[in-house]
């Protein structure tokens, strides 16, 4: 759940035991998934999360939740 404005955002992810394990997530916490894991979207404090963008319907927390990877250092004998 989510309230434009606020900082932060709950989600409930699933146990092993299949049982709901509410957590909170600041959008501050939240980082470009340094992973070839699949089905991955971000990490925030240690975790991976995925989003299934097609079944988003809210398109501004979707964009907070999709960073951006920073770009590549491009080669410096790019020009040579």
């Amino acid at each position: 759940m989510w309230h434009p404005g606020s900082d932060s955002f709950e989600v409930e992810m699933m146990s092993w035991l299949a049982t709901y394990i509410p957590k909170t997530i600041k959008f501050a916490d939240i980082q470009p998934p340094q992973t070839n894991r699949p089905f991955v979207t971000f990490k925030a404090n240690g975790n991976y999360y995925f989003v299934d963008s097609e079944h988003c319907h809210n398109k501004a927390l979707l964009a907070r939740l999709t960073p951006q990877k920073p770009p590549a250092q491009e080669s410096a004998l790019k020009n040579l």
